[in-house]
């Protein structure tokens, strides 16, 4: 399977909400897939991109991963190891999938990374999720061993586990996620699902096709043609969270903002 060190993925994304109201959309994003490893090198012949200085796109690894010290490799290293006591192999290959910091700013909803042995199949897959207004983070990490799909045009992957981390205001914490990771040289596809109580709510698909970077002209027109794309995926958020209000879709307040409340009501019954 092919896997550029640096691309566009042209993402289309589609969200629906089935429970307790109906509410979809659909939407158009353009990613970057790129290697940690060699960031630096592709970057350094762009006039419009960097690493580290102010410009139209950054990619700095101080970005992703916040939580963790090193570059992205280490910061990676060490999450499997916390997670999975795994250690991760120098020969392992890592791809990110994720929206780069333009004009000096930056937002992602998620951030996949995918882990790959020396011969480019699929260890592990992490993603990185930010909730919104709170700006929290937390990683998961799916096992892709004993985890896949058997398919003749894809290489699949399903995960399930529980929600343990509040993402939307507008969706409870009693959630179950069934994850699904298609690849193939042609298309991958990224589908989630959100279940309560065995019922199936929510479900979102991203699809995404990659586009190499061969050569600096390619990643300037990027900078240039998508320059706002982390003010789209924002401004989506809450332009759809206040659709969800319209409609009445009920608000779960963040479990923390509980607990504090709850901490608050006993300290006034013992004064």
């Amino acid at each position: 399977m092919h896997q550029p060190s640096l691309a566009i993925a042209k993402a289309h994304i589609r969200h629906r909400r089935f429970f307790p109201k109906a509410h979809d959309f659909k939407s158009c994003l353009s990613y970057l897939y790129f290697d940690p490893d060699q960031v630096e090198q592709h970057f350094k012949e762009s006039k419009l991109s960097s690493t580290k200085a102010w410009n139209v796109l950054i990619l700095n690894e101080d970005d992703f991963l916040k939580g963790y010290t090193g570059n992205m490799r280490e910061k990676i290293k060490k999450i499997i190891l916390q997670q999975n006591d795994t250690i991760l192999s120098a020969q392992s290959h890592i791809r990110v999938l994720a929206l780069p910091r333009t004009l000096g700013f930056r937002f992602n909803s998620v951030v996949f990374y995918f882990v790959f042995n020396a011969r480019y199949e699929p260890q592990f897959i992490l993603s990185e999720i930010t909730n919104t207004p709170w700006n929290e983070t937390k990683v998961y990490v799916h096992d892709c061993q004993q985890k896949s799909i058997d398919h003749q045009q894809y290489q699949g992957f399903q995960f399930d586990f529980e929600k343990a981390f509040h993402v939307s205001p507008f969706m409870p914490m009693d959630i179950q996620y069934k994850w699904k990771f298609n690849f193939s040289d042609q298309q991958n596809v990224i589908y989630m699902q959100l279940y309560q109580s065995q019922k199936l709510i929510f479900d979102a698909t991203m699809l995404y096709e990659l586009e190499d970077i061969t050569v600096p002209s390619q990643l300037n027109r990027y900078a240039i043609h998508h320059v706002f794309e982390p003010f789209k995926m924002l401004a989506s958020i809450y332009i759809q969270a206040f659709n969800l209000w319209r409609k009445k879709v009920p608000f779960y307040r963040h479990p923390k903002k509980d607990k504090d409340l709850e901490e608050n009501d006993e300290n006034a019954y013992f004064r």
